[in-house]
């Protein structure tokens, strides 16, 4: 009886010790990903800022905004009427070719091509929330 409540304790702790570990891992990868994101994002800076708009949008709080969403902000018909909530899916495929994606739009950006650069833009735009000291 002992013996087993030893191994069903030592099972617990090493699971434990594993999830801490994956989630450490994961989160120096988010880490990794926001810095080289963060690199990334200098190719959107000549239009784009993340707390303010500029020729395009801020970028404050994009995840979960609908396109076209900014106020005070004058978007393209195309755009408005897009229908898209900006996920981390709807970015990737924007992201991928603007044009294409949104037939219309005054975004001139050609697009990134590497899925690489395009995941770590994303995961450094999904930090630009209310927290972050850029976006207030």
């Amino acid at each position: 009886m002992q013996m087993r409540f030893l191994i069903k304790s030592v099972s617990l702790i090493i699971c434990a010790l594993v999830t801490m570990t994956l989630t450490t891992v994961a989160n120096a990868d988010a880490g990794m990903d926001a810095r080289a994101g963060e690199r990334v994002y200098t190719q959107c800076t000549g239009c784009h800022a993340p707390g303010y708009n500029r020729t395009g949008p801020k970028h404050c709080g994009i995840l979960g905004r609908p396109a076209g969403g900014v106020k005070n902000f004058e978007y393209t018909k195309a755009m408005k009427n897009s229908g898209i909530i900006w996920t981390s899916e709807a970015l990737d495929e924007f992201l991928i070719s603007p044009l294409k994606m949104i037939p219309g739009t005054s975004m001139g950006f050609v697009g990134i091509s590497s899925a690489q650069e395009r995941q770590q833009l994303i995961v450094y735009l999904s930090q630009l929330n209310e927290n972050n000291t850029l976006c207030k």
